[in-house]
């Protein structure tokens, strides 16, 4: 027997979106209101014809009112749900890499399950939860995944905006007790020691691990410059891959004294590294102005657009930090170019470059043109899990 939920209702023809696939419906396309709904609530979803359409939540509070969990009619939202959700999302990673225990366990929507993110690393799990309605659920999510692997490490970092569209609070905690908040991974051969509770997103960019290889082939006796340079996963992978200079550029000291460590864990000479604390798009601009020269100048910056309507300006500063690193390139070098913005299409973000290399006076060919790995594969037609661009170019 199908659960009792309450029915929300769809104003006329605005169906036929979530039909196509896509996961959300906004308020503006509710009929009634929707006083008499709960932050997080489970309901049904109907056609203003009365035809079914999905199972979801509701929240009041957000522009996105409703995200679809299921199309089926009777489903029963419950810790048996979530259980079979994570253990196929789970099952679909393993059985590609089944050696790998670093990886993106499940990936939102493209997982059907909107509002939860989980990485993991070994025996630690890191929960990123962005919904109310997934909110509500959290506990169960904790709970399979203890009974999933017993005596494993739950961490709780749910620090996005997207939480106080949802009217909650950002939470960043250890919720099992008695285990430490830091652990050292073992990424493409190299070590990094994270402190979860002090990371950005869930801790390491998972998402750019087989872009890092990219280097094996270019690095070996070159000058190196990683700019935005977090914890500095690119520059130890041109290190480990025999570049004779590495130049770490990174505005967060904190994050800097991370890829100091990381630099230390590995056995990396200090002598082939530097470590400058500032703002990567002001010194980029002063670099080349004073004519500095790399063989390789690698930019992977936080996602520069966070709205469509802002998409204009983030061009801008694609482009602006393109023109200065190329005009930095040596002829015969290589530029990593990267964007995390997915309202960045593909097809925009390489005619932004070409217009940064037309500006330098560059010619650039493009070796490479790389996304998401296989464990943050994207569901079509969902195009905002389709979000990661990096490229290799050949400069002339």
């Amino acid at each position: 027997m199908a659960a009792e939920y309450k029915k929300l209702q769809l104003k006329p023809h605005e169906e036929k979106r979530i039909l196509d696939g896509e996961f959300w419906a906004y308020d503006n396309e509710i009929r009634g209101s929707l006083k008499g709904f709960a932050s997080g609530e489970i309901c049904r979803l109907y056609s203003s014809g009365d035809m079914y359409i999905a199972t979801g939540y509701v929240n009041p509070l957000s522009t996105i009112v409703f995200r679809v969990l299921s199309y089926d009619p009777d489903a029963v939202i419950d810790r048996d749900f979530l259980r079979r959700r994570i253990e196929e999302a789970d099952r679909q990673r393993r059985v590609l890499r089944p050696e790998n225990s670093y990886y993106r366990m499940v990936y939102g929507e493209a997982d059907f399950l909107p509002g939860l993110v989980i990485d993991r690393f070994d025996d630690y799990f890191i929960i990123q939860i962005t919904t109310a309605g997934m909110e509500r659920f959290k506990d169960e999510v904790f709970a399979v995944i203890m009974a999933m692997h017993p005596g494993a490490a739950c961490i709780e970092k749910s620090l996005v905006a997207a939480r106080e569209k949802e009217g909650l609070p950002l939470i960043n905690r250890l919720v099992t007790p008695g285990r430490p908040a830091e652990k050292t991974i073992l990424v493409n051969g190299l070590k990094f020691r994270i402190d979860f509770l002090k990371s950005q997103k869930t801790g390491f960019f998972l998402d750019q691990r087989d872009n890092y290889l990219l280097l094996s082939s270019i690095a070996a006796g070159k000058e190196v410059l990683d700019a935005f340079a977090y914890a500095g996963a690119w520059g130890l992978h041109a290190c480990r891959f025999g570049a004779a200079h590495v130049e770490f550029l990174e505005i967060s000291g904190e994050y800097l004294e991370q890829a100091r460590e990381n630099a230390a864990l590995n056995g990396f000479a200090v002598d082939r590294l530097s470590f400058v604390q500032d703002d990567a798009i002001k010194v980029l601009k002063e670099m080349s102005k004073a004519g500095v020269l790399k063989d390789i100048v690698i930019l992977d910056p936080p996602a520069f657009v966070k709205s469509r309507a802002k998409l204009k300006e983030a061009r801008r500063g694609y482009k602006e930090i393109n023109l200065r690193a190329l005009k930095m390139v040596r002829p015969g070098g290589h530029l990593v170019s990267c964007s995390c913005s997915h309202f960045l299409s593909k097809d925009d973000f390489l005619d932004t470059i070409q217009e940064a290399a037309r500006d330098a006076g560059r010619r650039i060919k493009l070796i490479a043109l790389n996304g998401q790995p296989y464990d943050h594969a994207v569901l079509l037609p969902l195009f905002q899990s389709d979000y990661l661009k990096c490229a290799l170019f050949y400069v002339y």
